[in-house]
């Protein structure tokens, strides 16, 4: 006899309940050995998902990925941009020292925009994979709008005028300020001059030579406010705090035909309505 199978109708509920009665037969031995086959199975399964062999298998996992990583991520080609104060051969020495210096998978872990404290005038590396071969490094450097002289050192400033890096090297480009004397030497720290309202009319000329990417060897200023820079032999009086802009961005367009020139341009009452610029000769 197999499974016998009835049906009640419950009239309160409106639904069908189904009721299974147990018998023997064919049928319910084969059920019972199928139930008893998949409860084995189970209990294999646990046998085999213990703690021990989840470890093993996470571990057997971590040695493969990471014979993997050591074996084929090796550095073979290297790219580098951002740097002007260091040559492409030096960055690459600096980032891949170490034992594991040539892996490129853990150089992009390392330098992750990695804030830099041993090298002058840099202020991060960040390293990229572009391969499991080939890395990219970015070299972001610190900003010099200028520097003053203190002692055996140079210190240079950002547009704000904060002392960002103290070096006795001398950086092509970025100009010696002169003129003025300054109290606190502090690396961070703001230069605190001895003219505060004359400090502000050197930063503002720095920063607009910056706005236009212009180099120059030195940036004078009198007691009088009154701005002086040099670019190359040709010096560019400015005068005082008006017009910076203007006179700047003149100044860049013709920097180009100056080139091999000496002698002064004075822009002192240089205003939109001029209609010349005159490089007068050294006296």
């Amino acid at each position: 006899m197999g499974i016998a199978m009835k049906d009640r109708f419950t009239n309160d509920k409106n639904k069908y309940r189904v009721e299974t009665v147990s018998g023997g037969g064919r049928y319910g031995s084969k059920a019972r050995a199928l139930a008893g086959g998949i409860q084995a199975e189970s209990v294999e399964n646990e046998r085999l998902l213990t703690p021990v062999n989840i470890a093993l298998a996470l571990m057997l996992s971590v040695v493969v990925t990471a014979a993997i990583i050591l074996t084929f991520f090796r550095v073979s080609s290297v790219h580098v941009v951002g740097n002007t104060l260091y040559t492409n051969d030096e960055m690459a020495a600096y980032v891949e020292q170490g034992v594991l210096g040539d892996n490129t998978f853990l150089l992009m872990l390392q330098y992750r925009n990695r804030t830099v404290e041993d090298l002058p005038f840099v202020e991060s590396v960040t390293v990229q994979m572009m391969g499991p071969r080939e890395i990219n490094i970015v070299v972001q450097e610190k900003e010099l709008a200028g520097y003053v002289s203190y002692k055996d050192r140079n210190l240079y400033i950002d547009s704000e005028g904060r002392v960002v890096e103290a070096s006795a090297k001398k950086v092509y480009g970025v100009p010696a300020i002169q003129g003025m004397s300054f109290e606190n030497t502090q690396a961070g720290e703001v230069l605190k001059a001895d003219s505060a309202g004359i400090f502000q009319t050197v930063l503002h000329a720095l920063d607009t030579m910056e706005k236009y990417d212009m180099s120059a060897s030195s940036l004078t200023v009198t007691e009088a406010g009154s701005v002086s820079v040099v670019f190359d032999n040709v010096t560019v009086i400015l005068g005082e705090d008006h017009y910076y802009d203007l006179k700047l961005s003149k100044i860049n367009a013709l920097l180009p035909l100056l080139k091999g020139r000496s002698g002064i341009i004075n822009l002192t009452t240089y205003t939109s309505e001029t209609k010349q610029i005159i490089l007068q000769k050294n006296l």
